[in-house]
């Protein structure tokens, strides 16, 4: 009797270290549970909090004046702020190639720059337990950290992937949730995009409608002066002319004027003839007729095209001999005139007494260029590309003296472009000016010597 009250009370101690076993077994569970839920909750809160923050943000940055660009890297920097990650990077896919990915904006540092996945999936996440399959191993390659987050919009191309080091109870970086975290952050740096590049063109689209419509003033302008002057003329020299006036007029009078009257209406068909071809530069191209000329001979022909305008003005024009005679694939009529407009500007511009040099030489690519050099008034070089554009007057009071409507090389270069060449010009203010027109390799050839 007396050795069984201590085994008593040995197995009610046991029950007990069990039971409370038990009991701190539960708790422990329960703890980890409110854990858990703290954890979901504060992702939760997180997810909620990030996409908010991202939509003001948005707003914030659309109005503000940053180009697309930009756009891209603050969004970026407001995402890993918000997403407590360790790097960012968005992405866009080749429009040749849907399976090539580059990274366009970054934070942290890209281990792969560009990367090839010919099936991107449209969302896809990596923890500890992941199987690293071979998609794994290729997201995870773009910011090197194993714990990736991404997303892939197909429509337009660009993807967004989050990356973390490692991953805690409490902040566990990626699960199935956060899917609403990285779409709705890749959904709103698109949206702002596509607002950005719209703004772009549409400022674009202004800028060119205001251009149109200064060119058509200046147009409107010139041809109204150009016109003016020779209709004046020819309607001035006619009244005389006809029977019943009361000018008396002698024979010599009436041939005098009646030059004038032909020499204006020459004027007026040449400013026509020069509107009418720069309209048509748009099909040019698919009218060109071309043919294998020598290139000499080209350039002797518009010589004595301008030789009487020269002689008139006192300017001398000298053909400069060839080293090496070639021939060249163009259209007879149409690059003439690209020559003839560039040689009667030359003289136009060239003080009386001076001399305009035209040569032909091959380049270093075996294409060849045409030259026309003139020792006249030139132009700054800034304002070579102003010259090139239609319906332009330079600020000058020998260009505005010597008349014309600007087109002359505008529909030179036109031309020139046609055949797949290229018009530059060089010029210093005071010097002169040197004009090259380029034809490329195809459509030279070398010709052979008689």
């Amino acid at each position: 009797m007396a050795t069984s009250a201590p085994l008593a009370s040995l197995g009610q101690i046991e029950r007990e270290l069990a039971y409370y076993r038990r009991e701190c077994n539960d708790l422990g569970a329960r703890l980890l549970r409110l854990q858990e839920e703290q954890s979901q909750a504060f992702r939760e809160a997180r997810r909620s909090r990030t996409v908010a923050k991202l939509i003001r943000e948005a707003y914030r940055l659309a109005d503000m004046h940053m180009t697309s660009e930009e756009i891209g890297a603050s969004l970026l920097e407001v995402i890993v702020e918000n997403a407590l990650c360790d790097g960012a990077a968005l992405l866009q896919q080749d429009p040749t190639d849907d399976g090539c990915f580059r990274v366009v904006h970054a934070i942290g540092q890209v281990a792969v720059p560009t990367l090839r996945l010919p099936m991107p999936p449209g969302f896809f996440f990596t923890t500890s337990r992941s199987v690293l399959e071979p998609q794994a191993y290729a997201l995870t390659s773009i910011l090197g950290l194993p714990y990736i987050l991404w997303a892939h919009d197909r429509s337009t191309g660009h993807a967004l992937i989050l990356g973390n080091r490692s991953e805690s109870n409490v902040s566990r970086p990626y699960e199935p949730g956060d899917q609403e975290l990285i779409e709705g952050a890749l959904s709103v740096y698109i949206d702002v995009l596509l607002r950005k590049q719209g703004e772009t063109e549409l400022r674009a689209a202004k800028a060119a409608a205001e251009r149109a419509s200064e060119a058509r003033a200046r147009f409107l302008a010139t041809l109204t002066h150009e016109l003016r002057t020779p209709l004046t003329a020819i309607i001035g020299f006619s009244e005389m002319m006809l029977p019943g006036s009361r000018y008396n007029l002698s024979q010599g009078d009436v041939g005098r004027y009646s030059g004038h009257i032909q020499d204006a209406g020459r004027h007026l068909l040449a400013l026509i003839d020069g509107i009418l071809d720069y309209s048509s530069l748009e099909q040019a191209l698919p009218q060109l007729s071309p043919q294998w000329l020598p290139a000499d001979s080209v350039l002797a022909e518009t010589v004595s095209l301008v030789g009487g305008v020269a002689r008139t003005r006192d300017v001398a024009v000298e053909l400069l001999p060839s080293e090496q005679p070639v021939a060249v694939f163009v259209d007879p009529l149409r690059f003439r005139q690209v020559l003839q407009n560039l040689l009667g500007n030359a003289v136009k511009f060239a003080p009386a007494g001076s001399v305009v040099e035209v040569s032909v030489g091959r380049e270093a690519d075996a294409g060849v260029v045409f030259s026309v050099r003139d020792h006249g008034i030139g132009m700054r070089p800034e304002d070579i590309p102003r010259a090139l554009e239609p319906f332009q007057q330079l600020d000058s009071g020998q260009t505005r003296k010597v008349g014309g409507i600007g087109l002359g090389l505008p529909i030179a270069k036109g031309l020139a472009e046609a055949h797949g060449g290229s018009l530059t010009l060089e010029s210093v203010l005071g010097e002169g000016t040197t004009a090259r027109v380029t034809l490329p390799a195809e459509r030279v050839r070398d010709q052979p010597c008689r």
